[in-house]
């Protein structure tokens, strides 16, 4: 077989892995992600998995970069298409939520649970998280100029988007208000995202 070929095949066994390990992330949690349901999800030998993968912790490791990787992409892509002026705040803070509430968010928020008490996970996830928001901060700094003029707190008003927007991400796991969570984030904007005279 050319080695291209070869090479094709690698990638493409490596992507369905990652991929089956995200959906199990999302659909059935950290703990019930295993080797064994990946396999079974991504359609290949054992062998196959193991000459990727060696363990659970290796597999969830590169699962991380990949939800980053996918994550950013996404993020950059849509940021491009935003509206020049009229419609660019609700445009951004919809792009943002729709982000951090799909599933590739849910997988990475599995992950930031267990990395609470596993160390190793969490000196994984830390760097990827740290790409995430980069590319977040980027595209907020793109849509709210304004939030970089001197005197203006930006770091403050970027994080607070971040923690308004997982709590609502976390809140619908139990609560579905689709409107109450507009009047939030509406909330939110007209207080730190007005440019103030």
């Amino acid at each position: 077989m050319p080695e291209r070929r070869r090479q094709e095949r690698w990638e493409r066994t490596r992507a369905a892995l990652l991929d089956a390990a995200v959906t199990c992330l999302v659909e059935d949690g950290y703990a019930e992600t295993t080797l064994q349901r990946v396999q079974n999800r991504a359609g290949v030998s054992r062998g196959a998995l193991l000459h990727h993968f060696g363990s659970k912790a290796e597999l969830l490791v590169a699962a991380i970069h990949h939800i980053a990787e996918r994550q950013v992409a996404y993020v950059r892509g849509k940021a491009d298409a935003l509206p020049p002026e009229r419609g660019r705040v609700e445009a951004a803070l919809a792009l943002l939520r729709e982000v951090m509430s799909g599933p590739l968010f849910l997988a990475g928020l599995e992950l930031w649970l267990a990395a609470r008490t596993d160390r190793a996970l969490r000196d994984a996830l830390v760097p990827a998280e740290r790409e995430i928001g980069r590319a977040v901060h980027d595209l907020l700094s793109d849509a709210f100029p304004h939030l970089a003029e001197p005197g203006r707190a930006g770091n403050v008003w970027h994080e607070s988007l971040l923690a308004l927007l997982r709590g609502l991400a976390l809140s619908s796991v139990l609560r579905d208000d689709r409107a109450i969570e507009d009047a939030v984030l509406r909330l939110w904007a007209d207080q730190v995202l007005r440019p103030r005279d």
